[in-house]
């Protein structure tokens, strides 16, 4: 993806199986996303931080990969702190 890229449709995304480790989006590419849900990415090693630009991100799903735990955490702190303490 270029970081021009925009999908302002899209609720939900799901990856599942991806084979790359690198992952960058841009702070518009999902501007209404709600759940993300990351299944079986065994390298990726983070879920770019620009997702906790998305005010109406409300959940993120990790399975199989407890590395990403340490930026979904971190995503979820800097998204509560931005919406006053509305949980993701």
């Amino acid at each position: 993806m270029e970081e021009e890229d925009t999908f302002d449709n899209l609720k939900f995304l799901k990856l599942s199986g991806v084979t790359f480790a690198k992952w960058e989006v841009g702070e518009e590419s999902f501007p209404i996303l709600e759940k993300l849900h990351l299944w079986v990415c065994h390298k990726l090693e983070e879920i770019p931080p620009s997702f906790g630009d998305i005010g109406s991100l409300k959940f993120i799903n990790i399975w199989q990969r407890p590395q990403l735990e340490d930026s979904s955490l971190e995503i979820k702190q800097y998204a509560e702190d931005m919406r006053g303490g509305d949980e993701l």
